[in-house]
């Protein structure tokens, strides 16, 4: 079916629309050499990324560069929504950044989805570092079609 969903995005599309996994995401992919290997989990709903960030993350001296706490927050929502819905792709996603995400210091990004419409889903997500919230995200994810490659 090809038409609105609504929020602007297209549904429907043809085989160049697959998103499939071939194990290289810069966030979770085991087969990027350059990427994070970070290991996010989705259950239920609620996606959890933990992490250590170091020098190699920072943008200024001793904080963590806002690009990477959007994509962590990105993440950490699309593990959530691909834990109720099989896989999705970002549609949207806005960051507001509350304090600086030190390097050093553990942190743990926690999403959770909060409305399911069809194959849209939204979501919402926080940086947590020293029981603070650092930075929040709003998302939404779409299903699309798309499979785990083998080696």
């Amino acid at each position: 079916m090809n038409g609105s969903t609504g929020d602007g995005l297209k549904e429907g599309g043809g085989a160049r629309d697959r998103f499939d996994d071939d194990r290289h995401c810069f966030v979770c992919g085991e087969k990027n050499p350059f990427g994070l290997q970070l290991q996010p989990k989705g259950k239920d709903g609620r996606g959890t990324i933990s992490w250590v960030p170091d020098r190699r993350h920072q943008g200024f001296e001793g904080v963590v560069h806002g690009g990477l706490i959007s994509t962590l927050l990105d993440e950490s929502m699309a593990y959530a929504a691909m834990s109720v819905g099989g896989f999705c792709a970002t549609a949207e996603i806005a960051v507001k950044f509350i304090r600086p995400v030190r390097t050093g210091i553990p942190v743990k990004i926690e999403a959770r989805l909060v409305e399911q419409r069809g194959r849209l889903l939204k979501l919402e997500a926080s940086v947590i570092q020293e029981g603070e919230e650092k930075a929040k995200g709003r998302g939404t994810f779409l299903q699309v079609t798309g499979g785990r490659k083998g080696d």
